[in-house]
């Protein structure tokens, strides 16, 4: 049973944390034997440690465990603590004491304990799979090796500073077209089921001719009219359906083979793919974590099936002994100066500055093309539903100018 407890140390300081335990009395009994003198102590029931973070109920009833920013924020604090000397157990209690989310206090606040007790931080790290993934406890891993721990804190703040704003731009690039989408959508189905039938009436009792286009329009809305659950079930199916087939592994390879072969979008959703492969890859090199592993953690953050299969065949090549460059250079998803930079990088020992080199370099040019891509996209849509409205109004309103003119 898990018990949120506050608590004095030996200098008076304000402690908080998450203990395992069986029962209260046992709980006070291990705060006492840590020399805590124990001033509030709950059942932690909207705490998340151990099997509890891992219950995807009682995290989303309590709210998100550790978001990026709660990460980005996590490894900054560190850096800056262990830069300034402190050890990692006073360091990570600090930061505990600054957490104001219960999930996210909670998971951090039992990673301290755990390091206290003598785990390693790494292995604190890898009992929450779900906050922080596989490259965060390899980076720990190989700095917690080298003794280069704030150096590693120093890295994953960087990376994870990087995903954050890639994230942030490209949400911010696709939830005002999708928001301006969905207005037109609406503004259609105003139309098609309230306007248009008032019209159809009208026309029906002046028993005049129409043109072709308020026709198609009147009898587009009758059918729909009389075909709700249809329409609905249509809807419902352009929603859900792409969330299915999504999730077969066919379909999706054909969506990510496609994606990275689009003329103008291709080259934009190559470049972010690679820059997040060549971030992960190259901070991992430059973390001291080994080649192999370093590959690994890269081809398991690559969601495209067409980039994974590309980090499969370098696995491939470097067991049989070849060599990376040899795999990238004209492969068709790498543009062949990075294949160039990158052999060239590994030949001379430098494959972890290349790698974050070109990361870096790809990363700017991603935020730059997402703002553009935004910019043109905003006042297509418009056009649209401006041209959408203004053909419905003209088709409606056509036959009334004919009878005052007539």
């Amino acid at each position: 049973m898990a018990f949120a407890y506050e608590a004095l140390d030996a200098g008076g300081r304000k402690v908080t944390g998450v203990i395992e335990v069986s029962s209260l009395d046992e709980a006070n009994r291990e705060l006492h034997g840590r020399n805590l003198f124990v001033t509030r102590l709950t059942a932690a029931r909207d705490a998340l440690t151990g099997a509890s973070a891992r219950s995807p109920r009682r995290s989303w009833m309590a709210g998100r465990p550790g978001t990026v920013r709660d990460l980005l924020m996590l490894a900054q604090q560190m850096t800056m603590m262990l830069r300034a000397g402190s050890r990692v157990v006073p360091a990570l209690e600090a930061i505990t004491s600054q957490i104001t989310r219960p999930p996210w206090r909670a998971i951090v606040a039992d990673i301290q304990e755990q390091v206290e007790s003598g785990s390693p931080l790494s292995a604190a790290v890898a009992k929450y799979p779900e906050v922080f993934n596989e490259s965060w406890r390899a980076i720990i891993a190989a700095g917690e090796s080298t003794g280069q721990i704030a150096e590693a804190f120093e890295r994953l703040s960087v990376m994870t500073k990087q995903q954050q704003q890639v994230r942030t731009k490209l949400i911010a690039s696709v939830v005002y077209p999708a928001v301006l989408m969905c207005i037109s959508v609406g503004v259609l189905c105003v139309l098609m089921f309230f306007v248009l039938p008032r019209f159809d009436d009208l026309y029906a009792m002046l028993n005049t001719p129409l043109p072709t286009m308020t026709q198609v329009l009147l009898r587009a809305s009758r059918w729909m009219l009389g075909n709700k659950v249809l329409v609905l079930v249509g809807l419902a199916a352009a929603i859900a359906g792409p969330v299915v087939l999504i999730r077969m592994t066919a379909f999706r390879q054909w969506v990510d083979n496609l994606l990275v072969r689009l003329p103008l979008a291709g080259k934009l959703a190559r470049q972010i793919i690679l820059a997040r492969i060549f971030r992960i890859w190259g901070t991992a090199v430059r973390s001291s974590v080994p080649l192999m592993e370093s590959l690994d953690l890269s081809r398991g953050v690559t969601r495209n099936l067409a980039y994974r299969g590309l980090m499969d065949e370098i696995v491939r090549a470097v067991e049989q002994g070849s060599s990376i460059g040899s795999v990238l250079m004209g492969h068709p998803l790498v543009p062949r100066t990075m294949a160039s930079a990158i052999a060239t990088g590994e030949q001379s020992g430098q494959l972890g500055e290349s790698l974050l080199f070109l990361a870096g370099y790809m990363e700017e040019e991603n935020t730059q093309a997402l703002g553009t891509m935004t910019r043109l996209i905003e006042p297509v849509i418009l056009v649209f539903m401006g041209v959408t409205v203004g053909v419905v109004a003209i088709s409606l309103f056509l036959p009334l100018f004919d009878l005052t003119s007539a």
